[in-house]
């Protein structure tokens, strides 16, 4: 069972990351690899998330507090979870010319990556923790728009394997951490009787 779901997401990677491989995805998906190193796109959304913050009230806190502490919540648990070391990056484990490697990883005087920290912490994707804890929360404030928040994230989901830096199952992982304290935080949130 543990052989055939290995080579399960062994096959899908490949598929993400090669088989679909094209000019228009390395683009997009680069650039989502690290957006926060755009200047203009860091500045886009605290803007969006500022006009939000003044236009609506009634999502003032969740918006200006929950939101980050939920984000620094999925990601605390997604680094402990890395810290066991369960699994190498897809670049540490797949041959150079079998994989479509889009970041620059730092390299031995022989060519081979080298054994970082990073390199042996490749579940689970922090990135798709974040980003489903934030569909999540966002569902919730604006239910209407649940479905544009969705697509995102699973695009930032599939964005990890396709450049490289992510098995499938990481991704799935992460997912689950993330949809899993957004749970718990509506949870409390009810209780507290801040959302309904």
């Amino acid at each position: 069972m543990i052989d055939f779901l290995y080579n399960l997401d062994l096959q899908l990677f490949l598929f993400i990351n090669k088989s679909i491989s094209n000019s228009i995805f390395d683009t997009i998906f680069t650039f989502l690899h690290q957006p926060y190193k755009n200047v203009w796109f860091v500045i886009a959304i605290l803007a969006i998330w500022i006009f939000f913050i003044y236009r609506h009230k009634k999502n003032r806190l969740i918006l200006i507090l929950i939101l980050p502490l939920g984000i620094f919540i999925t990601d605390t648990i997604g680094s402990s979870i890395k810290k066991i070391e369960l699994r190498k990056r897809p670049y540490m484990s797949i041959e150079s010319k079998d994989i479509n490697l889009l970041v620059k990883i730092k390299k031995e005087a022989n060519g081979e990556y080298k054994n970082t920290k990073s390199s042996r912490k490749s579940f689970p994707s922090n990135h798709s923790a974040n980003i489903f804890f934030i569909y999540f929360i966002l569902s919730i404030l604006y239910p209407k728009n649940r479905h544009y928040f969705l697509t995102i994230a699973i695009i930032v989901g599939i964005s990890r394997i396709y450049v490289g830096v992510h098995y499938p199952f990481d991704v799935i992982a992460g997912m689950g951490i993330g949809l899993f304290v957004g749970f718990i935080m509506q949870k409390i949130l009810i209780r507290k009787d801040i959302i309904r």
